[in-house]
């Protein structure tokens, strides 16, 4: 009985030792954040900042845009006459 024991254990050494070596190599990890193509920028933080240049330049054609609307609002509102009993 020992001796069979033991030629089940060999065997299934050498059926477990085969599939090891026919396994596939593991492929690398592929990097959490891709990067950018050559020649081209990857995108950081301070490119979105609030305080950015061009950031501040929209931010002045808006408010003024908004003044603009506003005014308009303002002298539609005068020009309705609108019973408001």
């Amino acid at each position: 009985m020992p001796s069979r024991f033991f030629a089940v254990t060999i065997f299934t050494a050498a059926m477990l030792a085969g599939a090891v070596a026919n396994a596939e190599p593991l492929s690398p990890i592929p990097p959490s954040v891709p990067q950018a193509p050559i020649g081209h920028l990857q995108p950081r933080a301070p490119h979105f900042s609030s305080g950015s240049g061009a950031e501040q330049v929209e931010q002045d054609q808006m408010s003024a845009f908004d003044a603009k609307q506003h005014k308009l609002d303002m002298e539609l509102d005068k020009s309705l006459n609108i019973c408001r009993c």
